[in-house]
C-alpha cells in the first residue's frame, strides 16, 4: 500500500511538472506579433516592394528618376466590431536619445530636406472595416523625375481611431495612463546611386532647457544629407565649457545611435541640477559613426534671466539669499553712517549756537 501511495505521489508530481512545462514552452513560443495583434484590435499585412526574409514590417524600394512603385497594406479587423482605421504617410525623424523615429507625425519638415516621399504619391486614407472583415489598400510612391541620389526614410503610421478612444477612455479612467496601439509600416527608397552620398552633420543652435525638471542646454544637431547613420554605429560625447577656458564642466554621451537622413534632434546637456550661471560657454561635440568622426565646436550664451528662470524651477536648487543679505547690510551701515553723521553735524551747530 506505501508502495502504491509513493508511486501514484510520483506519477502526480511527475504529471504537474510535465503541466508546468507545456504551459511555459506554448507561453514563451507565442509569435512576437500576436500580444500586438490583440492589443491593437487590427493587424496589417505587407506586399509590393522588397521585404528581408526574417522581417515583415518594412518596405524597401529601388527606385529610378520618374519610376512608379505600388506597395500594399492589407488590413484585418480582429475584433466583432466596426472599427476605422487611419493610414497616415510619415517622414522618419531622429529622438533626442538618437534613435530613429517613424512614428514622427509632426508636419514639420528639417530644412536639409529636399524630396518629401509624403508628397510623392502616398495619400492619407481612413477606410471602416466590418466585424471579422481585411481590406487592401495600395499606395503608390513615384520618384522625382530629377536625379537625385540617395535615400529617402519614412512609414506608414496606423491607427484605428475608434480604438484609440476607446482605449483611452478606459486607461484614464482605471489607471489614469493612456497607451494608444499603433504600427509604424517603415519605408526606405533607394534612388539613383545610393553609394556615392554620405552622412554629414553639423551643430544648429544651444538653447537652455529643462530637463528632469533641473536646467540643461540643448544642443541641436542636424544630419543634412541624404543617408543615414544605422546599425546603432553613432557614439556621440557632448562636452560644455566656459569659453577660452579648458575646465570641463558637463558632460553627456550617446551610445548605439542612429540619425535619420535630414533630420535633426536636440541632445540634452544636464547641469546635475547645479545652479546654471549666466555667461559664455562652449560645446565641444565628438561624433563616430562607421568609418567618419566629426569635432564640432559651437559658442553660446546664457542671459541671467534664463539662468534665474531655469533655477527657480528647479526644487533641488535652494535659492541664494547672500547677495542680497550683502546689499541689505550695506544699506543698513549707509544709515547707520548717515545717522553719525547728521549727530555729528547737528551737535557742532548746536555748540556752535551756544559759543554765542
Amino acid at each position: 500500500m506505501l508502495i502504491k501511495d509513493s508511486l501514484f505521489n510520483l506519477n502526480f508530481l511527475l504529471g504537474v511538472f510535465l503541466a508546468m512545462i507545456i504551459a511555459m514552452t506554448s507561453f514563451f513560443c507565442k509569435p512576437a506579433t500576436a500580444a500586438i495583434t490583440g492589443a491593437a484590435g487590427f493587424s496589417v499585412a505587407l506586399s509590393g516592394g522588397q521585404s528581408t526574409s526574417n522581417n515583415d514590417n518594412f518596405f524597401i524600394l529601388n527606385l529610378q528618376p520618374g519610376q512608379s512603385q505600388q506597395v500594399n497594406l492589407k488590413i484585418t479587423n480582429n475584433l466583432d466590431k466596426k472599427i476605422r482605421v487611419a493610414i497616415l504617410p510619415t517622414v522618419a525623424g531622429t529622438t533626442s536619445q538618437g534613435q530613429l523615429d517613424y512614428a514622427n507625425l509632426s508636419s514639420k519638415r528639417d530644412s536639409s530636406l529636399q524630396h518629401d516621399w509624403t508628397k510623392m504619391g502616398p495619400q492619407k486614407v481612413t477606410i471602416s472595416l466590418p466585424p471579422k472583415s481585411a481590406q487592401t489598400v495600395t499606395q503608390t510612391i513615384t520618384a522625382p523625375k530629377k536625379s537625385f541620389n540617395g535615400v529617402m526614410l519614412g512609414s506608414f503610421y496606423i491607427h484605428s481611431p475608434s480604438i484609440d478612444k476607446q482605449t483611452a477612455a478606459k486607461k484614464l479612467k482605471h489607471s489614469g495612463v493612456n497607451n494608444l496601439y499603433a504600427y509604424s509600416i517603415s519605408i526606405l527608397m533607394n534612388c539613383g546611386a545610393v553609394e556615392q552620398v554620405q552622412p554629414d552633420l553639423r551643430l544648429r543652435s544651444i538653447r537652455p532647457g529643462v530637463l528632469e525638471a533641473g536646467p540643461a542646454v540643448f544642443i541641436n544637431m542636424q544630419n543634412f544629407k541624404a543617408k543615414y547613420i544605422n546599425k546603432n554605429a553613432m557614439r556621440i560625447r557632448a562636452r560644455i565649457y566656459p569659453a577660452h577656458s579648458q575646465k570641463l564642466l558637463y558632460q553627456s554621451k550617446i551610445k548605439n545611435g542612429n540619425f535619420a537622413p535630414n533630420s535633426n534632434f536636440s541632445f540634452p546637456v544636464s547641469w546635475n541640477h547645479h545652479p546654471m550661471k549666466a555667461g559664455n560657454y562652449q560645446a565641444r561635440v565628438q561624433v563616430s559613426a562607421q568609418a567618419r568622426s566629426w569635432n564640432l565646436v559651437k559658442n553660446f550664451t546664457i542671459s541671467p534671466a534664463e539662468a534665474r528662470k531655469l533655477n527657480r524651477n528647479d526644487p533641488n536648487i535652494k535659492p541664494n539669499y547672500w547677495p542680497l543679505i550683502l546689499v541689505l547690510i550695506i544699506v543698513v551701515l549707509l544709515l547707520i553712517a548717515l545717522l553719525f553723521y547728521w549727530f555729528y553735524k547737528h551737535g557742532q551747530r548746536q555748540a556752535t549756537q551756544m559759543k554765542r
